[in-house]
């Protein structure tokens, strides 16, 4: 009988190990999966970040046009103002 309670000992200590190793695993995976989703939600927060800057990049563009055709039409009116006073210089 002697020696069938060191096997059940030795089986007891052997399933205390398999259960701590799964544990361990278990925590593992936890904590691969918790890394993943925060990895997903960075790429996620990159790419709309991105997205956005595309948006901006964008009216950037349009603001500068829109700066350029100011610069002209400002220029052209100034032309046509000093054409004026030039006109009216004479004619005085």
């Amino acid at each position: 009988m002697a020696h069938t309670g060191d096997v059940n000992v030795e089986v007891g200590e052997t399933q205390r190990e398999t259960r701590a190793t799964k544990a361990k695993r278990a925590s593992s995976r936890d904590r691969m999966s918790t890394l993943e989703d925060k990895v997903e939600r960075l790429e996620d927060g990159a790419r709309d970040a991105v997205e956005k800057l595309n948006v901006v990049d964008g009216r950037l563009d349009e603001l500068e046009t829109k700066g350029d055709e100011l610069k002209d039409d400002v220029n052209i009116a100034i032309n046509k103002a000093m054409e004026d006073v030039d006109k009216k210089g004479d004619a005085f």
